[in-house]
């Protein structure tokens, strides 16, 4: 358990809530007095689009009323929001629960107020289920007090009941017993397993898991659920696994632009960077001889030394020039081979997990090194072969569950991996470049130019 306190005249507390949230992966509760800062806001509603529920609740006040942040969209994106009380009977209430797990409490609202002019003390806790769990009821106790319906919160089929009973067995088998959380809300308004919910809130798991198996046995009479949800697992995961295929063919895709761009930065513009640094090393010395010290020309030596280093190794990559119709190809090649290679994949023809992760490896480098023959070969290899189908001897229940699961974490790390290249400056600055023969034809022009100026300016008078 973790537990660290702050005042918000002495740490910047906002920040800290704004990391915590950025570290969010499933769901984000959040019930404040007044959330009037709008930077808060826009992290909850980039939380929502990244897929992680946000449920809001706020005082019914004129502060709020009359906020820049547009409450609706919280509803519009998909969670749920609220306002409870009035300008007399005020709603005091300043916490936030991230993924069941973390819990933001103290006398801060989410106002710009609280962390610029008052002077608010702010408490989080980490690792402490039963803290977690006694927020999270008492965030229920103020959504019935709203009278407003959760839209997403439909009552459980017994075949849902059954799934999550899986997860949360399969959570406590491998100790992971925070990430079940999630699971024992949405069982939570269910009375016929209030008593199962409240073990597992009390952490009295072998007892719970006692009654769990208990409420299957007892409901579970001449109706095998287990093929249904096998298929229903089998389907997520064939879905999750072309989506990990897509992200990963579009990283490379985005990587393979990036590499290409340096190596040809290298290689035209290295030589004239160099013999700039080159000058500068020179004119640092004359004009130390002298007494004089420029900052301009001061410390180029290790500067000078890596544009050499860079070059000499770029020097021996080749990457080879594609014509359109070779470019096209070694996309197609790319694209279809991966699907045999990867091993999230269903269709992957290589049974080892660690063999395929090489294989893919192997076939995404001779890619993003234009290296089409390459590609061609092990495209052909790998559809010459018959699929491996692992997937269908995994037929336990909780093993599928688990796979699930991990893939999701996968792709989510994958996702958030490609958003920060894609927001990069060093990609934005690229793909704005429309044509990079003109580009580099201009950076060689400008360099030259440096270089003539910087040697008629300081080598004149020898």
């Amino acid at each position: 358990m973790q537990i660290d306190s702050y005042f918000t005249q002495q740490t910047d507390v906002k920040s800290i809530i704004l990391e915590h949230l950025d570290n969010a992966e499933t769901t984000v509760f959040v019930a404040v007095a007044w959330f009037t800062d709008t930077t808060l806001f826009k992290k909850l509603l980039e939380l929502q689009d990244k897929g992680i529920r946000v449920e809001v609740i706020i005082t019914n006040h004129e502060f709020n009323h009359n906020s820049y942040n547009d409450y609706g969209k919280i509803d519009e994106n998909g969670g749920y929001f609220s306002m409870i009380g009035n300008d007399i009977k005020l709603m005091h209430m300043k916490f936030c629960i991230i993924d069941f797990n973390t819990v933001i409490s103290g006398s801060a609202n989410w106002s710009k107020k609280a962390f610029s002019t008052n002077n608010e003390e702010v408490t989080i806790v980490i690792d402490n289920l039963q803290r977690a769990n006694e927020f999270v009821t008492e965030f229920k106790r103020l959504k019935e007090i709203s009278s407003k319906i959760d839209d997403a919160k439909e009552p459980l089929t017994l075949q849902e009941i059954y799934k999550h009973f899986k997860l949360i067995k399969a959570f406590l088998d491998i100790g992971e017993a925070n990430k079940m959380q999630p699971y024992i809300y949405k069982l939570e308004d269910h009375p016929d397993i209030a008593s199962i919910v409240e073990l597992l809130k009390t952490a009295d798991y072998d007892k719970a898991v006692d009654e769990m198996n208990a409420f299957e046995k007892e409901r579970t009479i001449l109706v095998d659920i287990t093929a249904i949800e096998k298929q229903q697992l089998l389907n997520q995961i064939n879905l999750i696994s072309f989506q990990l295929e897509s992200l990963e063919i579009k990283k490379a895709d985005v990587e393979r632009i990036l590499e290409q761009f340096n190596h040809r930065y290298i290689l035209e513009l290295n030589p004239l960077i160099s013999k700039i640094l080159q000058l500068k090393r020179k004119i640092y010395k004359k004009l130390e001889r002298f007494g004089f010290i420029d900052e301009n020309f001061k410390n180029v030596d290790e500067a000078f030394h890596q544009t050499n280093e860079d070059y000499a190794r770029e020097k021996e990559i080749n990457i080879p020039d594609l014509n359109e119709t070779d470019t096209r190809s070694i996309k197609e090649l790319y694209r279809e081979a991966s699907k045999y290679c990867h091993p999230d994949s269903l269709k992957c023809v290589i049974e080892d997990k660690d063999e395929a992760s090489v294989a893919f490896t192997a076939l995404t480098e001779a890619y993003k090194s234009n290296d089409i023959e390459l590609v061609r070969s092990i495209h052909d290899d790998l559809t010459s072969k018959n699929p491996s189908s692992n997937i269908s001897s995994e037929n336990e229940l909780e093993k599928l569950s688990l796979r699930f699961e991990s893939l999701k974490e996968k792709y989510k790390r994958l996702k958030n991996e490609l958003e920060i290249i894609l927001c990069s400056d060093e990609y934005i600055s690229i793909i704005a470049i429309n044509d990079w023969d003109l580009y580099f034809k201009d950076q060689k022009e400008k360099l030259l130019e440096e270089y003539l100026s910087l040697e008629k300016e300081y080598t004149k008078d020898e």
